[in-house]
């Protein structure tokens, strides 16, 4: 018997168009007629956790900051639609919000998705906003964000190690007095990169002062009005800052250029996801390389391998990067 809408549509005498409600999650339909319905759907093989009709990629937010000026999600979607098409699988793109009035709404009907693979992208989220998500783990793939507390097929970068590439460069060009400027918006992917530029600190017997960390927004606006605030204390600054990211990297530049500091002479700066900016800022700006669109397409790989071994373990995957070196940083 073939496990189709129609083969169902006979077996319980709804029309197609109920049958279609109940496997979608739509409201509306009685109790009993969802049971029977996917109860026939279940004894034919309609339902199984090998099967999908498509691919969600969820874009979760809970405060927007650190995702509103990043090219991630564009290059994500890239990779994960190019592959997704490639596979015969079409791609469907869910916001969700925390705060916003349907957030619980579109949840619930994500969870309640039957025949959808996940890619969901973790960047701003913490372990309690993952938990949900547990019921989903068979169909299910993490992109940007890795849970120690769960098990979960995840794609990241390798913040850690490519944080440390950054400091051990700079080390390289003769910087002894290396600061960080990080986020006051915390997420895991900027706590990675800490442990990074710590684990360097330590390694090359780096002295960490007091003015070596700066903390400032997320976002390009926020990162330059708060470094300015900061500059306008007249501190103490390192020779060279590695700063969290590319967009505060940028917000930083042109607070201290309008305080009176050159770049590279008197102080160096790096920054981390090598956007397009960073060949367009004076001077360009040295970064890592992380390989976006490529995350897109390990990730609805590593979904439809799931999909065809669902015994296997999970799969922690980190792409590995690139030093991009460029005119911001002096050589001492």
């Amino acid at each position: 018997m073939k496990a189709s809408i129609k083969t169902i549509s006979e077996m319980t005498g709804f029309s197609q168009a109920t049958i279609s409600n109940v496997l979608n999650n739509k409201k509306g339909v009685k109790k009993s007629t969802a049971e029977a319905v996917l109860r026939a759907a279940r004894e034919i093989g309609y339902l199984n956790a090998n099967r999908i009709d498509n691919i969600f990629l969820v874009m979760y937010k809970k405060t927007g900051e650190v995702l509103t000026e990043t090219p991630l999600i564009t290059a994500l979607l890239d990779g994960v639609e190019s592959e997704a098409k490639l596979n015969g699988y079409p791609t469907v793109i869910s916001n969700l919000k925390e705060g916003e009035a349907d957030f619980e709404v579109k949840r619930s009907d994500l969870l309640n998705r039957r025949n959808s693979g996940v890619i969901l992208l973790a960047t701003e989220m913490e372990w309690e906003d993952m938990r949900c998500f547990e019921p989903l783990r068979d169909r299910l793939v993490v992109v940007d964000a890795w849970f120690r507390e769960g098990q979960f097929d995840t794609v990241l970068m390798n913040n850690t190690d490519s944080f440390y590439t950054l400091v051990d460069y700079l080390y390289r060009m003769g910087h002894r007095d290396i600061g960080m400027i990080e986020s006051r918006v915390e997420i895991r992917n900027f706590r990675y990169r800490r442990r990074g530029f710590l684990n360097a600190a330590e390694d090359l017997h780096l002295e960490l002062k007091p003015y070596s960390f700066v903390r400032v927004g997320p976002t390009m606006a926020s990162a330059y009005q708060e470094m300015k605030e900061y500059l306008a204390g007249k501190p103490q600054l390192p020779t060279a800052f590695c700063a969290v990211n590319d967009i505060v990297a940028f917000g930083a530049m042109k607070a201290l250029k309008e305080a009176g500091y050159r770049i590279p002479e008197d102080v160096s700066i790096v920054g981390f996801d090598n956007m397009p900016f960073c060949e367009m800022t004076t001077p360009q700006l040295t970064t890592i390389d992380i390989k976006k669109r490529e995350m897109g397409e390990v990730a609805v790989r590593r979904l439809l391998a799931k999909l065809e071994c669902p015994g296997d373990p999970p799969v922690k995957s980190q792409l590995l990067t690139a030093l991009c070196e460029r005119k911001s940083v002096r050589r001492l």
